[in-house]
């Protein structure tokens, strides 16, 4: 007899008909007999094998009809039911991590309609929107945004989609007479006679003319329109060329390639973005979002705004925005009286002190590369060691005088925009220029991460800038807008609210600057590089050095 072998099984299924269906009793005795002895003589164990015929040659599962059907309508039914309840609930959500289907479909349709100036669908959470966008469950996309800049809350989602789609859809026509007219209301501004240029400023050359552009005394300049006066005078000193956008941007471009000021205008992109910011509302929806946020204020006693760096500790800095807040509580504007650059005396001897440190640096860089030629000289050595001690004393003395005689020309506060807005929004008796003004800034941070050499991007804050101001996207390639030469080193996208009067003082910036004006008017004083040893600038290291 055979023994049952406690080992595991093997079930094997075989199709009927055959050769293990067609042996005999006698020809399976032998093989189990066979088995049996080659176990004996090798101590091998084999595994107890059962045979299972399956009658028609195939599984019987897949051969019968009715269960085939039913899977089939099982899956189809289960399609149709989720297909269903995406429609009626609105997609279900955006989170998880599902396998979108049409999402190359809707993207590739999306494109095109923004090619053509068409709305995009919108899927809202009452159930509106197109099928695809309906079947995704997906946000309204905003023409031209960004995949990984920009705003991507929801909120903003349905504030553009509620302008883009019903109250201001795109009509680049209509939004460039809506900035004419505004233009025309403002006052044309032409040359006074005494400005007169070789060049027609707004019908100017290919290629920048010798020369250009014409520049004039300062004195000239200011004394046709005082800084101070914030009323405009339509006779104006101008030397720039003034391009239209639609006709005349070949031209321009020959000017950015030479590195030369210009004026462009009617841009259809600015234009889009100027009707929709002065429509009534839209501003105060879109700077106060799902929350009003504290944004960057700079006050000041009077309408000079002075770039300056602030090396005071937090608390120092918390304890005067305080000061401003609880002054301008008890009807006192003017918390920090002293403000400014300081006095001409003052600068003379700061400039003295910037004299003597240039000096010792200078000398000591000689005394060095002749020690360097004679390292035996003992006199040489001395004259090193003693024009080192008088740089250090040089610093010194330099630093300890701006301590002393130096404060902040304005504070720096945070406050939103419904805040800035009561301040702002005042009589001219109130906007003198003795008076205090209030300046609103936001910062779309896009690439430039979370911390900036000075620590001043909001990251998150206002990054909407990049959909509305499309024109300032850093794209590269084809898509790259004219304004940026460089995308790759934008350094954001800086937008200010300003009240009337405000001056930012004299300055230069260290990087290309392209300027937008969206809404009112702002008036530029702008000099050569070669005329900076005349401007009167504040030495390097002072914390207005700019």
């Amino acid at each position: 007899m055979h023994q049952r072998r406690p080992n595991s099984s093997v079930i094997v299924a075989t199709r009927s008909g055959s050769d293990s269906d067609n042996k005999s009793l006698e020809e399976r005795r032998a093989e189990r007999r066979l088995a049996s002895k080659q176990r004996r003589d090798g101590g091998k164990k084999l595994k107890r094998v059962k045979r299972r015929t399956i009658k028609g040659g195939k599984l019987g599962w897949r051969k019968n009809p009715h269960l085939e059907m039913a899977c089939f309508a099982f899956g189809l039914f289960a399609l149709i039911g989720v297909t269903v309840f995406k429609l009626f609930r609105g997609g279900g959500g955006s989170g998880g991590r599902r396998r979108d289907v049409f999402k190359a479909f809707e993207k590739k349709l999306q494109e095109d309609r923004a090619a053509k100036g068409q709305i995009h669908e919108y899927n809202t959470d009452s159930g509106g929107g197109g099928f695809f966008s309906r079947l995704r469950g997906s946000k309204y996309i905003i023409p031209e945004s960004l995949k990984r800049i920009g705003n991507k809350d929801t909120w903003y989602a349905a504030l553009r989609q509620q302008y883009d789609a019903e109250i201001l859809p795109r009509d680049d026509e209509r939004s460039i007479n809506f900035v004419q007219e505004t233009r025309a209301r403002n006052g044309a501004y032409t040359q006074t006679e005494a400005a007169q240029t070789p060049y027609d400023i707004h019908n100017c050359p290919e290629y920048p003319p010798e020369g250009y552009p014409i520049q004039w005394p300062i004195l000239e300049v200011t004394k046709n329109w005082p800084t101070d006066d914030a009323t405009p005078h339509h006779e104006i000193y101008q030397g720039l060329c003034v391009f239209d956008y639609r006709t005349e941007l070949h031209k321009a471009d020959n000017y950015r390639h030479a590195e030369l000021p210009f004026v462009v205008r009617d841009d259809p992109a600015a234009a889009r973005t100027a009707e929709r910011w002065m429509h009534p509302g839209y501003l105060d929806k879109l700077l106060m979002g799902e929350e009003d946020i504290e944004r960057r204020t700079e006050y000041s006693p009077n309408n000079h705004f002075m770039y300056w760096v602030d090396k005071r500790s937090r608390s120092e800095r918390q304890r005067a925005a305080r000061q401003v807040r609880e002054a301008k509580k008890h009807g006192n504007d003017d918390a920090h009286g002293g403000f400014g650059r300081g006095d001409q005396e003052e600068f003379v001897s700061a400039m003295h002190l910037l004299d003597n440190l240039h000096e010792a640096r200078h000398e000591l860089d000689k005394a060095r590369e002749y020690t360097e030629k004679h390292q035996d000289d003992d006199e040489a050595q001395e004259e090193v060691r003693k024009w080192d001690k008088r740089l250090k004393a040089a610093k010194k003395a330099k630093q300890d005088e701006e301590a002393k005689n130096w404060k902040p020309p304005t504070e720096n506060l945070r406050m939103t925009y419904l805040e800035w807005l009561e301040h702002a929004n005042v009589t001219d008796d109130k906007l003198g220029p003795d008076n205090p003004h209030w300046y609103f800034r936001l910062i779309g941070c896009g690439d430039m991460g979370e911390h900036t050499a000075d620590g001043s991007c909001d990251k998150g804050s206002s990054e909407w800038l990049f959909d509305e101001l499309t024109f300032f996207q850093p794209r590269l390639g084809e898509r790259r807008p004219f304004y940026m030469i460089e995308p790759q080193h934008q350094k954001g996208i800086h937008c200010r609210f300003g009240m009337k009067g405000v001056i930012a003082e004299n300055h230069f910036d260290l990087s290309r600057n392209a300027i937008a004006l969206l809404g009112g008017q702002r008036r530029y004083i702008l000099a050569h590089p070669n005329q900076c040893n005349n401007m009167n600038l504040l030495p390097r290291g002072h914390p207005s050095a700019r």
